[in-house]
């Protein structure tokens, strides 16, 4: 997850898609401790860099097949991440 806005916009261009319509691409790290979301709006490219401490992850996204792509709108987006998910509670 080292990659900054301009290698993530670049990565999305690779896969044929364009960054530049409005749309937000999400990019989560192996650990799923880290997410970033790029999208361009205003004329302007924003990354969102969103960073759990340890213990806390994003959900695991769910494959069928080899394929994963969600459509779902940023007001949604943005409300999952609010929601982590706790490996676990020590009491």
């Amino acid at each position: 997850m080292r990659y900054g806005k301009y290698r993530l916009f670049a990565e999305v261009e690779s896969l044929g898609k364009n960054p530049y319509n409005g749309d937000a691409y999400v990019f989560l790290s192996k650990d799923r401790q880290t997410l970033k979301i790029i999208r361009f709006k205003n004329h302007k490219r924003l990354l969102y860099d969103v960073t759990y401490e340890k213990g806390y992850k994003f959900l695991q996204p769910v494959y069928k097949g080899d394929t994963l792509i969600y459509e779902l709108d940023f007001k949604y987006l943005v409300a999952l991440i609010e929601c982590p998910v706790v490996k676990a509670i020590s009491v």
